[in-house]
């Protein structure tokens, strides 16, 4: 069972600007994990609870983006939502390029899947920091 917790929109505006860097997003993600996501991979003893771990964190992340991006849309001119628009869809490009090809060194390896699952954490986390930035 996947466990489910709250990525809450005032930590990511915390943790965004810590070090003043508000608008690069993280080279390391590890520090923006949840606890839960973290205990939940300490304990997943196969790659199908840790697929679940990263889904579940994956989640709170992509929704903790989408809320950031459509604050973002609100608040823009037109022609800045537009710039905005094709910048995600730019990142969206690279992020599958990038991401899809995560676990190539595990070809058909049980761990392929967790280390594009982990990419694609990874990524949406580094996308939801650099866009808290933004504002």
């Amino acid at each position: 069972m996947a466990h489910r917790h709250v990525v809450s929109f005032t930590l990511i505006a915390a943790v965004a600007t810590i070090n003043g860097a508000a608008t690069a997003a993280p080279a390391k993600v590890d520090a923006y994990y949840s606890k839960t996501y973290t205990e939940c991979m300490k304990t997943g003893v196969s790659t199908m609870e840790m697929r679940d771990c990263i889904s579940a964190e994956h989640d709170q992340w992509d929704a903790a983006l989408n809320q950031i991006y459509q604050t973002l849309m609100g608040s823009r001119t037109p022609a800045e939502k537009t710039e905005l628009r094709n910048d995600e869809r730019a990142w969206l490009k690279r992020q599958k390029a990038k991401c899809d090809h995560a676990g190539d060194d595990e070809q058909g390896g049980s761990l392929q899947n967790v280390e594009i699952d982990q990419c694609y954490l990874d990524e949406t986390i580094r996308r939801a920091v650099y866009l808290r930035g933004l504002h």
